[in-house]
């Protein structure tokens, strides 16, 4: 996939970011083209190979599109998660390690239900504040907002769904 410098993307350890330049290196084999990606949420500037952009699993952030399709996830009715907390803990580290943003939502929001519910382990608990970085943070960057701004709305929006929710 092709992107260009001002693009929104998504790197799928570090986060959102924007890719700010493409810059070319000679090497002795040759020149290698970089995208330079700015993450702002961990302060962090990535030069990735051209080539190496799709096998590193970079995409572009979520479109308008998704967005509301995301919003339309955390206001649903939750799935049920197993009560056995590792057959939980593989369920959501399956939908994690996707990095697609309607996975991450629905993470967010079948592990909120659920700790509502009963108990969260620790384990849990970092699934649930990893898929919470995650959306808020490519929310942010796609909206053009702060990622506290971003968090205190999911929560605002998970606080409205819970309280609907019915299983």
């Amino acid at each position: 996939m092709e992107f260009a410098v001002g693009d929104k993307v998504v790197h799928p350890h570090h986060g959102p970011g924007i890719i700010t330049s493409i810059e070319q290196k000679d090497f002795m084999e040759g020149q290698e083209h970089y995208y330079v990606i700015e993450i702002p949420d961990q302060g962090l500037t990535l030069h990735i190979p051209h080539h190496r952009m799709s096998i590193t699993g970079v995409r572009p952030a979520v479109s308008d599109e998704q967005l509301g399709q995301v919003l339309d996830i955390l206001h649903s009715k939750p799935d049920q998660l197993p009560e056995d907390h590792k057959e939980r803990q593989e369920q959501v580290w399956e939908k994690l390690k996707t990095n697609e943003p309607a996975q991450v939502a629905e993470t967010v929001r079948d592990l909120m239900w659920h700790q509502q519910q009963a108990h969260l382990t620790k384990k849990d608990t970092e699934y649930l504040d990893r898929a919470r970085k995650m959306i808020a943070a490519e929310m942010a960057l796609v909206d053009g907002k702060e990622v506290a701004e971003t968090n205190r709305a999911i929560e605002a929006i998970m606080a409205e769904a819970l309280s609907s929710a019915e299983m």
